[in-house]
């Protein structure tokens, strides 16, 4: 493994998107299908956040552990959970990076011919788990989280 392999060696290339109004069970199926462990909130075209299998993990037991639900009213109301209703929890900042207000490029991301260096850096400085992965036409090719620089890694290893 070399610090100075492009980000595009490392990626997940497989993008899952989702809107605010998907049902949870739905995201997490396609998310399972594409072997990911994250989805791009989009709305009318509009970037909104991303979610990721922590996030649904912690929102689901946030509403678990609703003192305010009765277990039958619990289980029936997390079948149907969707993604804005994991949005509009308490700590809806914990649920979903959000993408607004940061910037011209909202939510993290880094570019698919940087060096890893990089993403590794932008990962430890700005203390998220999951990056977007833009191409030199801004638009999103893959994701990169900590998970894919390690797998990548290990294939490295086993050549």
């Amino acid at each position: 493994m070399e610090f100075t392999d492009k980000i595009k060696n490392y990626m997940n290339p497989t993008v899952v998107y989702t809107s605010e109004s998907e049902r949870l069970a739905d995201v997490i199926f396609k998310m399972s299908q594409a072997k990911t462990d994250m989805a791009v909130v989009k709305s009318n075209d509009t970037l909104r956040g991303i979610i990721t299998e922590s996030d649904i993990y912690y929102a689901l037991v946030h509403k678990m552990f609703s003192k305010e639900m009765k277990k039958a009213e619990r289980d029936k109301n997390i079948e149907n959970l969707t993604i804005i209703d994991l949005m509009r929890g308490p700590p809806a900042e914990k649920v979903m990076a959000s993408c607004e207000t940061l910037g011209w490029h909202p939510c993290v991301d880094v570019f698919e011919d940087d060096p890893l260096e990089n993403a590794i850096i932008v990962l430890q400085r700005s203390g998220v788990h999951h990056l977007l992965v833009l191409n030199n036409k801004n638009e999103i090719v893959g994701t990169l989280s900590a998970g894919d620089i390690i797998k990548g890694f290990r294939r490295t290893q086993e050549r």
